[in-house]
């Protein structure tokens, strides 16, 4: 399913609209609330999960994802493969105007003990401008990452 379609639990249609136009800043009713971000042990928790932009070197490869939790969708970005520095973090950036600039929105360090590769979820919005990126590099934030995903 498309990421410009934001699921909802049993809410109004208004709700929805309201989020969409208004991004995650948006307040629904408490009981249907969507949370701007999901940890990383909810994102394990995430359904109906899609791979987005992935990008290959060597034996290492990056990935935007994107699942539903709560009724909500979200993104995220995660290594696959072997190879990755366990110094090394995976970071995700955030646009709203479709790639021009970005945001850093969630970073993960690789050796923090979790065993995960990848960051937290973000929502996601249907706007077409809001796009995620998510890259690799044994330095954080690096200007030219060893490996960066597509945009989504």
């Amino acid at each position: 399913m498309d990421r410009r379609t934001l699921l909802r639990s049993a809410g109004s249609a208004a709700v929805a609209g309201s989020l969409g136009a208004l991004g995650a800043a948006a307040l629904a009713t408490p009981a249907h609330a969507a949370s701007a971000t999901i940890n990383t042990d909810q994102v394990m928790a995430t359904t109906n999960r899609v791979t987005h932009a992935p990008n290959q070197r060597g034996t290492i490869g990056i990935e935007l994802r994107s699942g539903h939790y709560n009724g909500y969708q979200y993104g995220w970005g995660r290594l696959v493969g072997s190879g990755w520095d366990l110094r090394g973090w995976i970071w995700l950036d955030i646009s709203r105007d479709g790639g021009r600039t970005w945001s850093f929105a969630d970073g993960t360090y690789l050796s923090d003990g979790t065993g995960y590769a990848h960051t937290s979820g973000w929502l996601t919005q249907s706007d077409p401008n809001y796009v995620f990126r998510a890259s690799y590099d044994s330095n954080f934030r690096a200007v030219n990452p060893y490996l960066q995903s597509g945009i989504w």
